[in-house]
């Protein structure tokens, strides 16, 4: 019986003889439980000695073999290779090529010993020095490092910004020294200054993260909090939503009459089959109304019995992602006793920031205040339309072709942060007419996230210049998403291009078909 084989293309590329790098192709026999440096080694000892890449510990414990591979930075020596499935497998980016998959990894080395990756202390410590369990915890985390810089090749503000932004393992040890109490040296206040809110929390370090260690939970957002309690930050940008919030309860000024002030309290359909809450969130509520009414069109056509409350304000997204917190908090508080007044159990987003922060800071905060977590559920539409409505009970048979061509991405807080990936592109693959033209990395963040649309606008632009390029590579007419702050963000970084695309959200599509299939 033939061995099963695989086909490998591994880049090729030794800068003092070749004049460009290139990509040879290797055919493997596949194994089960095979790793990519498996196959490596076996190219190496079978079919050209002269490939070079590095490796050392084969335990993922040494970080020594991070290399891209099928597009995304991983450890080689980790990295299942799927049966029947091509590799592709390159170097990290953001470092020059030594040789094939080795990189120079000395520019991200030499940015860490700038900052003195050790306690500092200011005076002599006495002996034996004893360290509760309490002040290890907080440090635990980040001590997993590996350095195999799988993170810095994978963030997109280091792609665009990295002399400014040192990037996420960088922010993981200044965390690390500030959260270890013998510590004496002002570490927030460093991050700042190495670029801290350049970070769009879009958690794709995590997500390339051998060890998965949260950076921007665990480092970007706390060492924020610091700086703002401090007074070193936020930044200039940033002050503008935090006294809207202050003021009006939404984190963008009113140009036109809000969303809740048109809607009813409660939308009732005929023959209801379930009810829920909808959290409108700033910018479907001040300027996406259009999609506001549209999610409600869906869930009423679908007999859905939408309750909303009228006293809802901001998440707290925005001030959650930059430290901001004590106001961030207050809004938890108001949100939640809105919702559980109306004694819903299910709330519906079409906000992916909004979501992520109901999911995540809200039983958090709640606890902590409230002495107990909200009483109710949280679910993207799209999560609610596929798992608790049922996709085989979506109302299809009042659906209109679109006859539209479009292109899918994927916002990080939706897909990273809460995980719903597939749910979207299920309920669309359910509208008539619609043709999905699939987009190299749908998952690639647009720049709008983590503040830095507000914060550091040049740089979200630079970011959101990259999807423009990925969606218009496609040739659909729409990209379609589940966000409003990617949605607003993408049609700007589309227009500075001239490029003729409109963005839409899932909604949006779904309600056009139920109204006949017209375009607006």
């Amino acid at each position: 019986m033939t061995q099963e084989r695989i086909e490998v293309k591994v880049f090729r590329y030794n800068p003092s003889v070749d004049s460009k790098p290139r990509f040879d192709t290797f055919t493997v026999p596949y194994t089960q439980d095979m790793t990519v440096l498996d196959a490596l080694h076996y190219i190496y000892e079978n079919l050209d000695p002269t490939l070079a890449y590095r490796w050392s510990c084969r335990a993922g414990q040494c970080g020594s073999c991070a290399m891209i591979v099928n597009g995304k930075p991983c450890a080689a020596c980790r990295m299942q290779v799927e049966r029947g499935k091509p590799l592709s497998i390159a170097p990290l980016t953001q470092f020059p090529v030594v040789r094939d998959l080795v990189v120079d990894t000395t520019r991200a080395v030499d940015r860490i010993m700038k900052i003195r990756p050790f306690v500092e202390r200011t005076r002599k410590p006495q002996r034996p020095e004893i360290i509760a369990q309490k002040d290890i915890d907080p440090v635990k985390e980040f001590r997993k490092c590996l350095e195999c810089w799988a993170c810095i090749s994978a963030c997109p503000a280091v792609a665009e910004a990295w002399y400014e932004f040192a990037g996420p393992a960088m922010m993981g040890k200044l965390a690390r020294l500030e959260f270890d109490g013998r510590d004496q040296e002002d570490r927030a206040r460093i991050a700042f200054l190495e670029g801290l809110y350049d970070c769009t929390t879009c958690r794709t370090c995590v997500e390339v993260c051998p060890k998965s260690i949260d950076i921007p939970s665990k480092a970007i957002e706390k060492l924020r909090a610091l700086v703002v309690k401090s007074g070193v930050g936020p930044l200039e940008g940033h002050l503008i939503p935090i006294d809207l919030i202050k003021k009006i309860g939404r984190s963008v000024d009113k140009l036109s009459p809000p969303l809740l002030e048109k809607l009813p309290d409660v939308v009732n359909p005929e023959g209801e089959v379930d009810e829920v809450g909808f959290f409108t969130g700033c910018l479907i509520d001040y300027r996406l109304q259009e999609t506001g009414l549209d999610i409600i069109e869906t869930l009423e056509r679908n007999r859905v019995k939408v309750h909303i409350p009228k006293d809802q304000v901001c998440c707290g997204s925005p001030l959650f992602r930059i430290g901001a917190v004590d106001v961030a908090e207050q809004l938890v508080v108001k949100n939640v006793q809105a919702f559980e007044r109306l004694g819903v159990k299910k709330v519906v987003v079409g906000c992916a920031g909004c979501g992520l922060t109901l999911k995540l800071n809200f039983p958090e905060v709640a606890k902590r205040v409230l002495g107990r977590e909200p009483s109710f559920k949280v679910h993207d539409l799209t999560e609610y339309l596929v798992h608790s409505l049922g996709l085989k009970n979506l109302n299809v048979k009042d659906m209109k072709p679109l006859q539209m061509r479009i292109t899918w991405h994927q916002p990080c807080h939706l897909g990273r942060g809460q995980g719903v990936v597939k749910e979207p592109l299920e309920v669309l693959a359910k509208i008539p007419g619609v043709q999905l033209a699939e987009m190299r990395e749908p998952d690639r963040c647009c720049g709008s996230g983590g503040g830095v649309r507000s914060g550091r606008r040049p740089l979200a632009m630079a970011i959101g210049r990259r999807k423009t390029e990925l969606i218009m590579e496609t040739g659909a007419e729409a990209c379609v998403t589940e966000c409003p702050f990617c949605q607003i963000h993408i049609q700007d970084s589309l227009n500075q291009v001239g490029a003729p695309t409109k963005v839409y959200s899932v909604p949006n599509l779904l309600a056009e078909a139920y109204r006949g299939g017209a375009r607006g």
